[in-house]
């Protein structure tokens, strides 16, 4: 009886190629070395630019939940802006460089200057970060992903950053279409920024390009405000601080210690304000700016969520806005000096008393919530601490520390302490 046959395998006289050799072998979708070093620095400049112009629109945007995504994502531009810093320290020096595309230079120079918070929102949140995750999606699988590992890390962390920063942000801009709040004005800039984008081929450089549009008739030369803005739902602006209920009036007293909290958007628009003034510091300086001035927007949110959780209305809050409009008239170092050395430096006795007021009265979230804040605080405390002498050389200011900052602690006692707020009109 005959067997089947088995038919064997012929062998082939070339092997196959694995998908390890395929992707070992360049092509011309591989991203080289060259190549990786400007396109990093190019994420880097553009986050780090919009970082900077977040710190400048945030006190002028008026919207609360606009104004508190801008110093989420520029908190969260500084983390990005650190690790693709450590990065290219390591393949190129300096880490920092002005870009070599002229054209990215002009899109982010002329982001800036919109002619309203929405405008410059749609800007940025509808053009330019979509193109950097355009970029960063093609450049996370075209890099060699061995040799590069380091970069596919830090663009696999930005992408998952800013995916997330979109999905927030764009119902703000929906529910402000729908309001009406979309001039024709608005969708101009929107164009014009999409023009200037065109005009680089995106943030990567690699798109076709067009030709560059001419300066719209919207554009408004960004001036830093002096004055913080706020939208229609806060009704008290410019109450005075007052005295506070007596600390053994537990209640009362817890009352208004969250309703302060829901103000302290003003710390944050001060920091902000100072970073963006102060040029030419290094970049240790922003990155622990953007830090503290996100904190202050977290501990607004703190009184927020503590007072919707006691069915009170934090937009009913007094928002003294004047005490921002008194502090920007003074040189950027000196706000800066008054917030750390005077405001946080000072509070400390009071926020331990709190702690163990709340921990009586068994109240945990009020505990959790003055615990967290001083453990932030301590941290504004040590910036302080660790950038004035910085600023101050830096600004040329010939008085010694101790000597400028008992000066501006005087001025603070004179006037913040006392309620009486000298505003020059000019």
């Amino acid at each position: 009886m005959k067997t089947a046959s088995r038919s064997r395998p012929t062998k082939s006289r070339r092997p196959a190629r694995t998908t390890a050799r395929r992707a070992a072998r360049p092509t011309e979708r591989d991203i080289d070395i060259d190549a990786n070093r400007r396109l990093l620095n190019n994420y880097r400049y553009v986050e780090h630019e919009a970082m900077v112009q977040l710190a400048g629109w945030l006190p002028r945007a008026a919207t609360f939940e606009l104004k508190c995504e801008m110093g989420r994502s520029l908190w969260e531009y500084s983390q990005h802006v650190n690790s693709l810093y450590l990065r290219l320290r390591e393949i190129q020096s300096p880490a920092f460089q002005k870009p070599s595309d002229e054209g990215l230079v002009r899109l982010m120079a002329g982001l800036l200057h919109a002619s309203d918070e929405f405008a410059y929102a749609s800007g940025l949140y509808r053009v330019v970060i979509p193109s950097l995750i355009a970029s960063l999606e093609t450049h996370e699988t075209a890099t060699f992903p061995n040799s590069d590992q380091p970069s596919v890390h830090v663009i696999g962390h930005v992408l998952l950053d800013l995916r997330a920063q979109l999905r927030r942000v764009e119902p703000i801009l929906r529910r402000a279409e729908r309001a009406g709040q979309f001039t024709a004005r608005t969708r101009a800039w929107e164009r014009y920024i999409r023009g200037l984008l065109a005009a680089c081929g995106g943030v990567s450089g690699r798109e076709r390009r067009h030709a560059a549009p001419a300066g719209p008739a919207c554009r408004v030369v960004f001036v830093a405000p002096r004055e913080a803005a706020r939208d229609g739902r806060f009704t008290n602006l410019f109450a005075d601080q007052g005295a506070m209920p007596p600390e053994d009036n537990y209640a009362e007293h817890t009352v208004e210690e969250f309703e302060r909290y829901s103000t302290e958007m003003l710390a944050a628009e001060t920091v902000a304000l100072v970073l963006f003034a102060v040029r030419g510091m290094p970049w240790e300086f922003q990155y622990d700016s953007a830090r503290h001035l996100y904190d202050e927007v977290r501990h607004c949110l703190m009184g927020y969520e503590w007072m919707r959780a006691h069915a009170m209305d934090p937009f009913k809050s007094p928002q003294y806005l004047h005490i921002y409009k008194w502090r920007s008239q003074f040189p950027p170092v000196m706000q800066y000096c008054m917030l750390t050395m005077g405001n946080e430096v000072h509070a400390f006795p009071y926020r331990h008393r709190r702690v163990e007021a709340h921990q009586k009265s068994g109240d945990q979230l009020s505990e959790q919530f003055v615990r967290y804040d001083i453990a932030d605080e301590t941290q504004h405390v040590r910036f302080g601490k660790r950038w004035l002498p910085e600023l101050i050389k830096h600004v040329g200011e010939k008085r010694s520390l101790e000597k400028y900052t008992a000066d501006v602690i005087a001025v603070w006692e004179r006037e913040y302490r006392t309620g009486r707020l000298t505003i020059n009109v000019e």
